[in-house]
């Protein structure tokens, strides 16, 4: 496997999961931070032409109508039916590290919720298949197209507790005692940093949260975990 490459079983995990997993949808439309989340996403995306969002999971953390056109891509998205999503809505597979989209076709790439997801094998894995992630987004997109990152954030020393426990969340992955698939989340300031390599000017923000937010797949008290959710948005030069 080369450096910075999505393991298979992340791949096969995280496409078994969010295909079976109706209560996800759920959830985000039940919650209040979910709800805030939304409402900044339908901001971003207002009046947008072509939108690609990737790693859309069969589900719209957002109001469709937004956007003209939409192209919605995942894993697995190549096995849902036509008819599923709005008439503006097109899915179809597709890999976060490796987009199967011409160069220069979107005015705007949305990754909700995503980026955690896209661990390797090891704890280093994570930050090379986010700019591989972040380049794909950068090569779809039309000069002053924007990027619309939206991810779940902790503080830089609950990234370091979650480096050390992620051996042992992929071994348990899949189990009874977690079906969500192991993941990794980083702090704000350094996805930022991320995107600044590619997209100016790179600007974020600590969206607030309401009384509960959605970890490993279940409702968990806010006040009881420390990640919290960050809009950061860019524009191809």
């Amino acid at each position: 496997m080369n450096e910075g490459a999505q393991s298979r079983s992340s791949v096969d995990a995280n496409r078994r999961w969010f295909a079976e997993n109706a209560s996800y949808a759920e959830g985000i439309a039940r919650l209040e931070t979910y709800r805030t989340i939304r409402a900044a996403i339908d901001e971003q995306i207002t009046g947008v032409g072509r939108l690609l969002d990737i790693g859309n999971g069969g589900v719209f953390d957002y109001d469709t109508s937004r956007a003209r056109e939409i192209v919605a891509v995942d894993l697995f998205l190549d096995e849902a039916p036509p008819e599923s999503g709005p008439p503006n809505v097109t899915f179809r597979r597709g890999d976060a590290l490796a987009l199967d989209e011409s160069d220069a076709s979107y005015d705007a790439v949305l990754v909700a919720l995503v980026l955690h997801h896209l661990v390797g094998e090891r704890t280093g894995d994570l930050v090379p298949n986010l700019r591989r992630a972040i380049a794909e987004a950068h090569r779809v997109l039309r000069p002053g197209g924007r990027l619309i990152v939206v991810e779940s954030c902790v503080p830089t020393w609950f990234h370091a507790v979650e480096r050390v426990m992620f051996r042992p969340l992929t071994l348990l992955a899949g189990t009874p005692l977690l079906s969500h698939p192991a993941t990794m989340q980083l702090p704000a300031r350094q996805i930022g940093a991320l995107m600044a390599e590619r997209f100016v000017p790179v600007q974020g923000r600590e969206l607030p949260v309401g009384r509960w937010i959605l970890q490993f797949g279940r409702r968990w008290p806010s006040a009881l975990t420390p990640a919290r959710p960050w809009m950061l948005t860019g524009s191809r030069s």
